[in-house]
C-alpha cells in the first residue's frame, strides 16, 4: 500500500494527473480527461442572433482599459446569462476579441499555435491562422498568451516564438509576416505575454531586449517604423498609450523600471524605477486615473501606488508619488476606475480604495486571481476557476448580485468579452458565448 503522500506525485509521473498553478503558489492538481481539443462540434441553444453594433477589438476592450461600450441591448442583471453555445479550445491565456460576427482568440494545437475565429452564431469554426511554435514552461503551462488586436479590418497578433502577422480579420488571409525578436532573445520567464498595440498607423510592440525594448512596426507593410532607446528584461504588461498633461505617451516596462515614450518616434520622455519583490516583472496594466496621473500595482507584496506627472526642467515630465497602499496589490488581474474609485483585486481579494489618496473603502470576497470588467454600474469578475461574479460598483459598501460556476474548472486566465448583450468566455479547454440581453 502506498502513502497517502505519494499519491498525486505518482499520478503525475503516470501522466494522469495535470498539476497547474492557478496564479497563486499553491498547484491545483486534476485528474486528467480525455483531451476535447479534437472534437469541433459546439453545444448550442439557438436563437437568432442579434445584430453586435461595436467589436471588442483588443485586449481588455475597444479602449484597452477593462470598460464595455453601450452594448446596445438592456443586460439582464438579475441572473446569469443564459449559454448559446459552448466548445472544446486549446490550450493557452489569450483572450477573447470580436470583429463582426467572429470570436477570434489565440490556442495551442499539437505542435502549432492558431488564430483562430469561430461564428458568435452557433460557435463552428470560421478560419484559423498557424504558426509552428509550442512554449510550455512549468508555471504557466502549454499554449499562447498574447490577445491580438483588430483595427481597420484587419488583425494584427504576436506568437511566442516572436513572430508578428498581419491578417485579414474577416478570412485569416495572410497579409504580412516578421520576426520581432533576433536569434538568441532572452525571452521573459513566462514567455512573450503582451498583447501589440494599433496606434494610428504604427503597430507597437515590447518584447523586451537589450538593444531595444520597444518597437513600431507600419500597420499596413510590416516595415520597421523605430526602435527604442529604452532596454532592458522584458516583462508581462501590454504597451498603452495615455494623456499625460495634453501629450500622448506610450507607457512600458522592463524589469525593474517603467517609462514613458513618444509613440510617434520610440524616444525616452521619460523612466524611472518601480521595483517588484522576487521577479521585478510588471504584470498589471498602469491605469489612468487623471490628465496627469496613472496608477501602478502590483502582486508579491508590492502594492498599488498612484504617480502624478508634472512639467519637468529640460525632460516633458517630473514625476512624483502621490499616495502607496498595500490594499491593492494586483498580480495580472487588472484594476478599473470609475467615477474617482478603484476596484480591483488585492491578491485574490477583491478591494476598493478612492484614487484621491488611496484610502480603502471595503474589502470584498475572494475570487481567485480574476479578470475586471465594468459594464455600467456592475463589475463582472470572471475568476481563474471558471466562476463568473457581478458586483456593484458603489464605493460605500461591498454588494455582490450573484456568483456562479459559468465555465468547467480548468485554469482561466482569459479575458471575457462583451459585444450585443453576447458575454463570451472562455478556459484553457473549452470556449463559450452566453446571452445576457433581457427577454
Amino acid at each position: 500500500m502506498k502513502p497517502a503522500f505519494l499519491l498525486p506525485c505518482l499520478l503525475i509521473l503516470s501522466g494522469c494527473v495535470n498539476m497547474e498553478w492557478r496564479g497563486g503558489m499553491v498547484p491545483h492538481l486534476e485528474i486528467e480527461k480525455d483531451q476535447l481539443a479534437n472534437e469541433n462540434q459546439p453545444v448550442q441553444n439557438q436563437s437568432s442572433l442579434r445584430e453586435v453594433a461595436s467589436d471588442w477589438t483588443q485586449f481588455r476592450g475597444p479602449n484597452r482599459d477593462g470598460v464595455a461600450p453601450d452594448q446596445k441591448t438592456s443586460l439582464n442583471w438579475n441572473s446569469p446569462p443564459i449559454l448559446r453555445w459552448k466548445t472544446p479550445a486549446g490550450e493557452g491565456h489569450s483572450s477573447i476579441i470580436t470583429f463582426e460576427n467572429s470570436v477570434i482568440s489565440m490556442e495551442q494545437d499539437g505542435q502549432e499555435e492558431l488564430v483562430i475565429a469561430r461564428s458568435l452564431d452557433n460557435g463552428i469554426t470560421k478560419w484559423k491562422h498557424a504558426v509552428k511554435t509550442r512554449w510550455d514552461d512549468f508555471m504557466s503551462g502549454v499554449g499562447p498568451r498574447s490577445t491580438p488586436t483588430i483595427a481597420d479590418g484587419k488583425l494584427y497578433a504576436v506568437f511566442t516564438d516572436g513572430s508578428l502577422v498581419c491578417l485579414e480579420a474577416g478570412s485569416g488571409k495572410l497579409v504580412w509576416q516578421t520576426m520581432i525578436v533576433s536569434e538568441g532573445h532572452d525571452f521573459p520567464e513566462w514567455g512573450l505575454s503582451f498583447s501589440p498595440l494599433v496606434w494610428n498607423d504604427l503597430v507597437i510592440v515590447t518584447p523586451g531586449g537589450e538593444d531595444s525594448a520597444a518597437l513600431a512596426y507600419r500597420k499596413d507593410s510590416g516595415e520597421l517604423a523605430w526602435s527604442s532607446a529604452f532596454h532592458g528584461e522584458g516583462v508581462y504588461l501590454s504597451p498603452s498609450v495615455m494623456n499625460l498633461l495634453g501629450r500622448e505617451q506610450l507607457i512600458t516596462a522592463v524589469s525593474g523600471k517603467i517609462a514613458f515614450l513618444n509613440p510617434r518616434t520610440g524616444k525616452t520622455s521619460w523612466s524611472g524605477p518601480w521595483k517588484i519583490f522576487l521577479n521585478n516583472a510588471q504584470i498589471a496594466q498602469p491605469l489612468a486615473l487623471t490628465e496627469n496621473s496613472i496608477l501602478l500595482s502590483a502582486g508579491y507584496g508590492k502594492g498599488s501606488e498612484r504617480w502624478e506627472a508634472t512639467p519637468g526642467s529640460g525632460e516633458p515630465y517630473a514625476v512624483d508619488s502621490v499616495w502607496k497602499s498595500k490594499n491593492l496589490k494586483s498580480k495580472f488581474s487588472n484594476p478599473v476606475l470609475k467615477d474617482g474609485f478603484i476596484y480591483g483585486f488585492n491578491e485574490n481579494s477583491f478591494t476598493c480604495l478612492d484614487a484621491s489618496d488611496g484610502q480603502l473603502k471595503w474589502r470584498g470576497n475572494k475570487y481567485g486571481y480574476g479578470r475586471v470588467l465594468l459594464v455600467e454600474d456592475k463589475l463582472v469578475i470572471l475568476g481563474n476557476t471558471g466562476v463568473l461574479s457581478v458586483v456593484e460598483a458603489n464605493p460605500e459598501k461591498f454588494v455582490e448580485v450573484y456568483s456562479c460556476q459559468l465555465l468547467g474548472n480548468a485554469r482561466c486566465w482569459n479575458g471575457p468579452a462583451l459585444a450585443g448583450g453576447y458575454l463570451l468566455a472562455r478556459n484553457g479547454e473549452e470556449i463559450a458565448c452566453f446571452d445576457w440581453a433581457k427577454r
